[in-house]
């Protein structure tokens, strides 16, 4: 668990000055996971008891949306202020989100409580991130960012299984008001952590055109799941300012040369995005497919989330083990081309028609590749940012992954509400060629990363 050289001390995550640290942002990480994995499992039933198909791709980006707006916000507020009170700000947030999809009464209602649990949660994980560069140093970095993957195995092993049973005998309410509880321990847990953070010293502040921006890319990315529901002539002209905005957006949002995968840096971000987009097109739809291509219960189908838990959390296991001189960057191009293949397998088991389980053991590979690369991107932004600027970076860092993921569902929830009723296959084929076009992008500008 610990690491030393002959000239410091042995290092460790659960030494006394990195404890409180380690074991509480992996606690409220947990917490994110199992909101994030019953979300998967319990929405085609929340769909259809609320008649809501046609909003399901927007109940996934709806929360990447605002998680845009709360990044933003908060990687200014904690290099400002330090990351205590985004913290607390954002868990609560995210705790009003899961009382209101818990207690919506339509689909309209239940996509604005997701978009509440992204605006909180979007805060929280900014907070986090910085809250572990501020108190984990770089050399147990690896090993930190292993050990938040690991906070999804359990959740990722039960929380499929157990979603679809409350789903199936209590109601799928309960995924989300069962949550709630758990929001107060996290904190309760991380409070101890918070008490040596501090703000930075030369810190930018946030400007008004800054947070424009960042609605204008939420407004964006709603309008465009939004208009996912359909695909005619009127809806691609009604869509295309609210695409160039988007992409204007990004680009004053992001760091120069994000968009055209600069070297150094701005590729880091851009396989971030890649490798987001690449995953999230195709877990969003996972359990829809098994359903009704295979004949899944809600339990069963959880099981494909629960393989991709345990393989994310193997790969990441592993990036966390290699020795201090091993060139990260080459590490991340690794796990994209393993996500390239295992995507590339996905579109080959949906178009052939493979048995259901081989799709669990594509998923198992895929996630493996995200788990290797996913961590790494964290690593390689926090060695590539100065203090003052290490909350904005980090934000970056997030903001590019949702922006990128909600494009993706956007797109492919348009395709996919195009196809479905002429041809339940098609519709799923489509989504898992947008994932292997995102997988083809991770490999590419992760190939870039190494600065210049």
């Amino acid at each position: 668990m610990g690491v030393s050289t002959p000239d410091q001390p042995r290092l460790s995550l659960l030494a006394p000055g990195t404890r409180p640290v380690s074991i509480g942002t992996t606690a409220l990480i947990s917490l994110f996971a199992v909101e994030y994995i019953a979300v998967g499992t319990a929405m085609p039933t929340v769909a259809r008891e609320l008649d809501g198909l046609g909003l399901y791709a927007l109940a996934f980006s709806a929360t990447i949306a605002a998680s845009v707006i709360g990044m933003i916000l908060g990687g200014w507020w904690s290099d400002r202020s330090g990351p205590r009170a985004v913290l607390l700000a954002g868990t609560s947030t995210f705790a009003a989100g899961l009382l209101g999809a818990g207690l919506s009464t339509s689909m309209e209602l239940f996509v604005a409580a997701r978009g509440l649990q992204g605006l909180g949660s979007g805060m929280a994980i900014v907070a986090i991130y910085v809250i572990i560069a501020q108190g984990i140093p770089d050399l147990l970095r690896p090993r930190m960012f292993s050990l938040l993957a690991a906070a999804w195995v359990v959740p990722g092993l039960v929380g499929p299984v157990l979603t679809g049973f409350l789903v199936e005998h209590a109601g799928w309410r309960w995924v989300f008001l069962g949550v709630v509880p758990l929001v107060l321990v996290s904190i309760a847990v991380l409070l101890p952590a918070l008490g040596r953070t501090e703000p930075g010293e030369d810190a930018p502040h946030l400007g008004v055109a800054t947070i424009l921006w960042a609605v204008v890319a939420a407004a964006s990315v709603g309008v465009l799941n939004l208009g996912g529901e359909s695909i005619s002539v009127r809806d691609a002209l009604v869509g295309l300012p609210f695409a160039i905005a988007l992409g204007i957006a990004a680009w004053r949002l992001l760091p120069p040369g994000t968009l055209t995968f600069g070297r150094g840096l701005p590729s880091v971000l851009s396989a971030r995005g890649a490798i987001g987009a690449s995953f999230m097109a195709a877990e969003a739809y996972l359990p829809l497919l098994l359903q009704d291509l295979h004949g899944y219960s809600p339990a069963e189908a959880g099981a494909a989330l629960a393989v991709g838990a345990v393989t994310w959390a193997g790969g990441s296991w592993l990036q966390g083990r290699l020795r201090d001189t091993v060139d990260r960057v080459r590490v991340m191009v690794t796990g994209c081309t393993i996500i390239l293949l295992g995507t590339g397998l996905l579109v080959a088991a949906v178009g052939l028609d493979w048995p259901g389980w081989t799709v669990l053991v594509v998923w198992g590979i895929t996630q493996s590749g995200v788990g290797v690369a996913y961590p790494t991107t964290s690593v390689l932004t926090m060695r590539l940012s100065a203090p003052e600027v290490l909350g904005r970076n980090s934000s970056s860092l997030q903001v590019s992954e949702a922006l990128a993921s909600a494009v993706a569902l956007a797109v492919a929830g348009a395709v996919f509400t195009a196809l479905y009723a002429g041809s339940m296959q098609a519709a799923f084929l489509a989504v898992a060629v947008a994932s292997v076009l995102a997988g083809a992008g991770a490999v590419a500008t992760s190939a870039r990363s190494r600065p210049a």
